[in-house]
């Protein structure tokens, strides 16, 4: 027989000191308590056992003599130890197609303004959409849903369309946008199909397909 209430309400009252008469007439209780019982001398043993052993302690300070007596670095362990650790950062960011900085890290999608004067924050007819993608990745831009402009793969691609450029890296797409309207900026990845010109059914061919992709849309008012 098994009793809950023992260690949910009866052990508050054992510290307490309070009379507890469910435990009076509850064997399961009875037995929980004086399982408490034995758990707490055992517990007192074991604290007494660590502290009052003296060879114990002479081991722990022993321990700490050796560690404060230990040398410190030399310089050049330093100047080491920072090197292997920048090459390592240097290492990931190659291997995430990063040239330098962090915001260079491809896929990513710029809008590029077509003046430097001041101006309101948000995109205009006349700016450019600036997208650095890897080498197996495809980028199509839509404007008002329908295809505007198509950038196969590097990696695939055989010529070189207007508004794409292949480099070290992989592939830069630059599009101006020349009228008001919402532009969606497709980046396909994993299995690439031929698109069909309508935004909503290309995504959906694309999925259907078992590819991925990542949108951004920008909105021209």
């Amino acid at each position: 027989m098994i009793c809950e209430r023992y260690w949910r309400d009866g052990v508050l009252q054992v510290e307490r000191g309070e009379r507890d008469p469910h435990r009076e007439t509850c064997g399961a209780c009875q037995h929980a308590h004086q399982r408490r019982d034995e758990l707490v001398a055992a517990l007192s043993l074991i604290d007494r056992a660590v502290t009052g052993d003296p060879v114990w302690q002479a081991r722990v300070w022993s321990r700490i003599a050796r560690l404060e007596a230990r040398p410190p670095r030399r310089w050049w362990q330093v100047l080491t130890g920072g090197l292997v650790a920048a090459a390592t950062l240097m290492l990931v960011w190659w291997q995430l197609g990063a040239g330098g900085a962090p915001g260079e890290l491809r896929p990513h999608v710029d809008i590029v303004p077509s003046e430097t004067v001041m101006r309101s924050m948000g995109p205009r007819v006349g700016d450019r959409i600036r997208v650095a993608v890897r080498p197996a990745d495809e980028v199509r831009i839509y404007r008002s849903d329908q295809l505007v402009l198509r950038c196969p793969a590097s990696s695939t691609a055989r010529t070189v369309a207007g508004g794409c450029t292949i480099d070290d890296r992989g592939m830069v797409v630059d599009s101006i946008m020349a009228a008001v309207g919402n532009y969606d900026v497709v980046i396909i990845t994993a299995m690439p199909v031929e698109p069909l010109g309508n935004l909503a059914r290309d995504l959906g061919a694309v999925v259907s397909a078992g590819g991925e992709y990542q949108l951004t849309s920008i909105a021209i008012e």
